[in-house]
């Protein structure tokens, strides 16, 4: 098993990847949400400046905020500062696209802009199909120190459900998950590797790797602690924006917390519809807001994130790679420096 990190894109948090580097962490994860955080890729350039093992990701860029000529060009100039260590992550669009008020795009869109972008990866010509046409593309400086092409940059696809996990099979170079269990996963590697098979691939090629919000308790610390509360929070208000934009749960509910997530739900419908993806996504993946402080309790910590003393981590992350996860990344919050060595130290050091 690998570890990784994930965090929101902000330039100036370059020690902490530093630091992520020096805990043994093999990977950064860089949230790619331009209504949120800092640019994806100048925060990942200042990264690789700082570090010299580490990899580093988007987690995950979303081709149509970004033409896809745009996306290989800028992810190709981070590889010019880290060969041979940097990853494309890609997904069709949660945040990234809901906070301009649009939904995920369509698959079919997906797949002609990740083609598009592998081939101008690779050297070669590409289309770009915009304006009503389509024309050919093609990096023209390639060898004269503009952009790295020559160390592979490997396309890891964000896919949950069934349409995004076959293509992730047939033409992805890895699959990337968010905060599944085991059953769930087991369905995605299945999901990858029949689509793998129709299309003459290996899905042991096609590895699986997954965010996970985590919070490793200290001795005589419980969910209902004020720290454990502070540091799931903005995994909570996640889990909440995912209840109402989706329309559907995509994680089990209990009778507990389901008044909690319908009185959220309420709230958020009666937003001013114009505005509502405005106020929706205020705090997202970064702090709760004073009014969504009420729904921070330790029922819906627990649905929204892996909480639990070191060793009851360590089975569940054992559990998913049973599953078949092969790489696990935490995901920092308010406390970012002391959850990552927490992490390090009493899970990775253990594993």
């Amino acid at each position: 098993m690998e570890f990784g990190v994930a965090l929101p894109a902000r330039v100036g948090d370059h020690a902490l990847v530093a630091l992520a580097e020096e805990l043994g962490f093999t990977q950064a994860w860089f949230y790619d949400s331009q209504m949120l955080y800092s640019d994806v890729y100048a925060t990942m350039a200042v990264a690789a400046m700082r570090t010299s093992r580490i990899r580093l990701g988007t987690g995950v860029a979303v081709p149509t905020t970004r033409l896809a000529p745009v996306i290989a060009h800028a992810i190709a100039t981070v590889a010019q500062l880290a060969p041979g260590r940097v990853e494309l992550g890609i997904g069709a669009g949660n945040t990234a696209r809901y906070t301009m008020g649009l939904p995920p795009m369509r698959l079919a869109t997906l797949r002609r802009e990740m083609r598009a972008i592998r081939a101008l990866l690779a050297g070669d010509t590409a289309v770009l199909e915009i304006e009503g046409g389509a024309y050919p593309v093609r990096f023209l400086h390639r060898d004269r120190g503009f952009l790295n092409l020559h160390d592979p940059i490997p396309i890891t696809l964000s896919a949950l459900l069934p349409k995004a996990l076959a293509l992730c099979g047939e033409e992805a170079d890895a699959h990337l998950t968010w905060g599944v269990g085991p059953d769930v996963l087991a369905f995605q590697r299945a999901a990858i590797a029949e689509s793998a098979a129709r299309a003459g691939r290996d899905v042991a090629g096609i590895p699986s790797k997954g965010i996970f919000p985590t919070v490793v308790l200290a001795p005589g610390e419980t969910s209902a602690s004020e720290r454990v509360l502070s540091a799931a929070a903005p995994f909570v208000t996640n889990l909440l924006h995912v209840q109402v934009e989706w329309k559907s749960a995509p994680l089990p509910l209990s009778a507990s917390v389901q008044p909690l997530v319908e009185r959220y739900q309420a709230w958020a419908e009666a937003l001013p519809g114009p505005t509502r993806h405005l106020l929706l996504h205020e705090g997202h993946l970064v702090y709760a807001r004073p009014d969504e402080r009420e729904y921070v309790v330790p029922e819906l910590a627990e649905l929204a994130a892996i909480i639990g003393e070191p060793d009851a981590v360590i089975a569940r992350v054992r559990a998913l790679e049973a599953a078949g996860l092969s790489h696990f990344a935490i995901q920092p919050t308010d406390d970012p420096a002391r959850q990552m060595r927490d992490f390090a130290e009493q899970v990775v050091a253990r594993y």
